[in-house]
């Protein structure tokens, strides 16, 4: 009779020792017959049977209903294999639901443990769950990118809103009525031309204002001599004024003009007031400068020989003084003033004469 294949030996499966037991027991449950023996041969046959030393051929072949057996085996540990991997999927999917975001991993450099929450385990299992990091961390950084680029949206937006604030909104616009004027003193009249020299520069934001035209504007007044203009914010102005100051009286006339040091007009009278030099000026552009040597001529002498004086002339070039009594005195040019003033006036006290030179003060001549 032809024996079934012996089953392959699984790894799962129990020691030989221990299957062939029951094997030999379904046998003889199967109508197997051993035949009678004498009771002294019965024990000395259970006594080879159960011995380790037994060869592999005393041993029965297995059957048919131990081949079933074996893939029944075989079949619930497959079972049992599928089920257990079934609950390490679903553990690990658990796990990483636990696991940092994306968001945050981006934040920090990456661990090991964090490299593993998003790249996933390398079982074949865990591909889906690796494509799901995946996407995950394209989102977050999408996300990041599109915060980015709002910020910087909103702060180019805010730039934009103080630059439109501060230069062009009226929230920094001059204001007439916030300008102040000093050292112009009771003149309201003066007062009145400043403020109408700033007038075409009301409502321009400050920043945006230039003082130095402002100051051009204010120096056209002609009784400022000098101007300093100062931003007074948020919408205002400070005007410093120096006003000119007359210190030569020049004939005009019947009258007499009250004149600065830079020839310029700045009041008049029937007579020359004390004080001030009695001068006679050039016309046109020598005007300027002859009324600035005057001045300086004047300034360098003492009250003893100012009142000696009556005239001064200025031809542009040369000065000439009419003193009292009919006499003369030549000045010469605008340089020495303060040793010509001196010999001058020891000359006057000391000598009579009619005519007195100090053109060249270190030779005076008299005559």
């Amino acid at each position: 009779m032809k024996q079934p294949p012996r089953p392959r030996r699984s790894r799962f499966s129990s020691a030989p020792e221990a299957s062939s037991t029951p094997e030999v027991s379904s046998e003889s449950s199967q109508g197997f017959v051993a035949p009678e023996e004498a009771p002294g041969e019965g024990s000395s046959s259970d006594t080879v049977a159960s011995s380790p030393e037994a060869s592999v051929s005393d041993r029965p072949a297995p059957s048919l209903a131990q081949a079933s057996s074996v893939e029944e085996k075989k079949e619930a540990e497959r079972a049992a294999r599928r089920k257990r991997n079934r609950e390490l999927r679903r553990a690990r999917r658990e796990a990483s639901a636990q696991s940092p975001s994306s968001g945050e991993l981006l934040n920090r450099p990456l661990g090991q443990s964090d490299a593993a929450a998003i790249l996933g385990s390398s079982d074949e299992s865990a591909t889906a769950d690796l494509n799901e990091r995946r996407r995950e961390r394209t989102h977050a950084h999408r996300r990041l990118l599109l915060t980015r680029v709002a910020s910087a949206c909103g702060g180019v937006i805010v730039v934009c809103a103080l630059v439109w604030g501060v230069f062009f909104s009226p929230l920094f616009a001059l204001d007439m009525s916030k300008v102040s004027i000093e050292g112009l003193g009771d003149d309201t009249t003066t007062q009145n031309e400043v403020r109408a020299a700033i007038e075409p520069f009301a409502s321009v934001p400050l920043p945006r204002l230039k003082t130095s035209a402002i100051d051009e504007q204010i120096a056209k007044v002609r009784l400022v001599r000098e101007v300093n203009v100062q931003r007074s914010w948020p919408r205002g102005l400070s005007v410093q004024i120096r006003p000119r100051q007359a210190i030569l009286a020049v004939k005009d006339g019947s009258s007499w003009a009250l004149v600065d040091d830079q020839g310029v007009t700045v009041s008049s009278a029937s007579t020359a007031p004390e004080g001030m030099a009695p001068t006679t000026l050039p016309d046109g552009d020598q005007r300027a400068q002859a009324a600035a040597d005057v001045a300086a001529i004047w300034t360098a002498m003492g009250d003893d020989l100012r009142s000696n004086i009556t005239m001064i002339t200025h031809d542009g070039q040369t000065i000439s003084m009419t003193l009292t009594n009919s006499r003369t005195l030549n000045w010469g040019v605008a340089k020495d003033n303060e040793l010509k003033a001196k010999v001058a006036a020891v000359l006057i006290s000391q000598r009579q004469a009619r005519n007195y030179d100090v053109s060249s003060p270190v030779h005076p001549v008299t005559s």
